[in-house]
């Protein structure tokens, strides 16, 4: 009788965790739209509008992500706070087809050099990023700014790709991308900054348990990893160590944790503000630390804001306004996990 009851009490308790995203895509006519693609972005929570275009999503936790709602031929929206207001009810406006201006200009590098260079800052060179294959690098268009030493990439299609050292398959609809330089030149050793922008949908395809380690493997040290402990405030020798300044110091100093329903609310102490970067510009706040994973991983942390939000998952409110440095920076697309991961 007691196993019975513990049951039933655990099941009870998952069961109050559980939210359904639901709403009703139009097209600008307000016809209901058909087979709709309905995602959380960077997670594997993905559906159909169905014949009255109407989708339904259960989510077992609130995520720090977006809905994302995307048919072709229509501009893709997202929906920034998706476990608020629900039932909603979409509208989706058609592309408007703009045919590029065409510029003749001579070309320092070819298509093979940049697009090397696109994989190794997209997918990374890791072992992971190594293993992807974008299967439709055709749609990537390259532009490089010889005045800025600025390599951009753009492609109007989802970009679809296979990770078999993660056992996904990934839709990324790339936003932006670029790769500065510090001089004419497309090598990774010359670069000095990189980023990406999208929405992402992983399509596990593999669920071996090996796959399980490797990935578990990859979730350790990761960002995702970094957040959940510093929310928890779990820290050690084996897990983060926390360092200011080239010394270890005490997180506790500098960060303060508090419930914000179920999301975990970051504070980062305020006498650490920098009031300006240049004579004249507006202050912000900017705190920096470094840290290190297990005595061997260490990656230096950029907070270009006082206070964000962590979910249960790790994933940060605040993903533009934490740039990343060393361990944490070598890790691109191709150690992206899904938002909704569990080790």
């Amino acid at each position: 009788m007691k196993k019975i009851l513990l049951i039933f009490i655990f099941l009870f308790s998952l069961n109050t965790f559980c939210q359904t995203i639901e709403g009703t895509v139009f097209d600008e006519n307000k016809m209901p739209m058909v087979g709709a693609s309905v995602y959380l972005d960077g997670t594997t929570i993905a559906t159909l509008t169905n014949e009255n275009g109407k989708y339904f999503l259960s989510v077992k936790s609130k995520i720090n992500t977006s809905l994302i709602i995307r048919s072709m031929g229509y501009e893709t929206v997202g929906i920034a706070n998706p476990f608020e207001n629900n039932n909603r009810k979409i509208y989706l406006v058609a592309k408007q087809v703009e045919l590029d201006e065409v510029v003749i200009r001579k070309d320092y590098f070819t298509r093979s050099q940049k697009m090397q260079l696109f994989r190794d800052q997209f997918l990374g060179t890791t072992k992971a990023g190594k293993s992807c294959k974008i299967n439709n690098e055709e749609d990537i268009e390259f532009e490089y700014d010889y005045k800025t030493n600025t390599l951009f990439a753009k492609s109007d299609k989802p970009l679809k790709i296979d990770n078999p050292y993660l056992g996904y398959q990934i839709e990324f609809d790339l936003y932006e991308f670029y790769v500065k330089f510090r001089k004419k030149s497309i090598k990774n050793e010359d670069v000095t900054k990189s980023l990406f922008l999208g929405t992402t949908l992983f399509n596990e395809i593999n669920k071996e348990s090996k796959i399980k380690k490797i990935r578990d493997n990859v979730y350790n040290g990761s960002s995702m990893h970094l957040f959940k402990n510093l929310s928890e405030n779990r820290w050690g020798k084996d897990l983060f160590l926390l360092f200011k300044g080239g010394f270890q110091d005490i997180p506790e100093n500098y960060f303060t944790i508090s419930n914000e329903g179920k999301l975990k609310k970051i504070s980062i102490a305020s006498n650490i503000k920098y009031e300006g970067l240049l004579a004249g510009s507006k202050p912000r706040f900017y705190a920096d630390f470094n840290f290190l994973y297990k005595k061997t991983k260490q990656s230096k942390v950029i907070f270009l804001t006082n206070v964000f939000y962590v979910d249960e998952y790790g994933n940060n409110s605040d993903a533009d306004k934490i740039e990343f440095g060393g361990d944490l920076a070598t890790r691109k697309l191709g150690d992206m996990l899904p938002m909704n991961y569990v080790p």
